[in-house]
């Protein structure tokens, strides 16, 4: 998918494991798959990824939103959210983040997809 990287960040192993399989399977670069909020600052540090699908509740000491607002801030980075919770509010935290998209659990791949193609096509849109 001309050369997009994807972070994906999800404390779930087997939801990540699946994520990042259906991802390289479409021909997307995996960045790496993280778990904690500073393994996702570190990774877009070091390898810079274009899109990062972001679990909203992960591990440790900021939630998904926390580190989306942090990411766009700091990197101009959006996310594309990935969550088992629907509820408005948090979806309305979200939404403040300017989030590429919004996925909820159990993630059909063609929505992954879909998500992902409107997703790069913005990326390169705005270059």
């Amino acid at each position: 998918m001309d050369d997009i990287k994807i972070l994906i960040v999800e404390d779930d192993a087997i939801i990540s494991m699946d994520i990042e399989q259906r991802v390289k399977k479409h021909g997307y670069i995996v960045s790496g798959v993280v778990d904690r909020p500073e393994k996702v600052f570190a990774n877009v540090m070091n390898e810079r990824p274009d899109i990062i699908l972001m679990d909203i509740n992960i591990k440790g000491d900021m939630d998904g939103v926390e580190v989306a607002e942090k990411l766009l801030d700091e990197f101009d980075i959006h996310v594309i959210y990935i969550t088992a919770y629907s509820d408005m509010s948090m979806r309305e935290r979200a939404l403040k983040t300017e989030p590429l998209g919004y996925l909820v659990k159990p993630i059909r791949e063609s929505e992954l997809l879909e998500m992902l193609g409107y997703a790069a096509g913005k990326l390169k849109f705005n270059q």
